[in-house]
């Protein structure tokens, strides 16, 4: 056998064992990454249930407007404009809403990001 023949041999041998380690690193890596997604998915699925846990099912005014951040008189300014979650009205004066309304309120005006 020539050595243009040996070194040909040779080359498909390393060929055959880069593209073997190739397809061996990529399948570890997508499984890093769907192990990374699903971390983040889970992530998340316990912060939302550590939210709800810590706020009342019936929230009044001032415990949305300290949800969101914002002072009470705040509150009333966006609900002037129309632009709060659903209320429940129990007597003219007494007002509550949803947590659950709230959360997706809040989610409503994510703007920007990675999400």
């Amino acid at each position: 056998m020539d050595s243009t023949v040996q070194i040909r041999a040779l080359e498909e041998r390393i060929d055959a064992r880069f593209t073997s380690e190739l397809e061996r690193y990529n399948q570890l890596w997508d499984a890093h990454i769907d192990h990374l997604q699903s971390e983040k998915a889970l992530k998340k699925q316990v912060a939302e249930l550590l939210e709800k846990q810590t706020l009342p099912k019936l929230m009044t005014p001032r415990q949305v407007a300290d949800f969101v951040g914002i002072s009470e008189g705040q509150f009333y300014a966006w609900k002037r404009a129309g632009d709060v979650p659903p209320a429940m009205y129990w007597s003219e004066r007494t007002v509550r809403y949803d947590r659950d309304d709230v959360i997706a309120w809040a989610e409503s005006h994510k703007v920007g990001g990675a999400g």
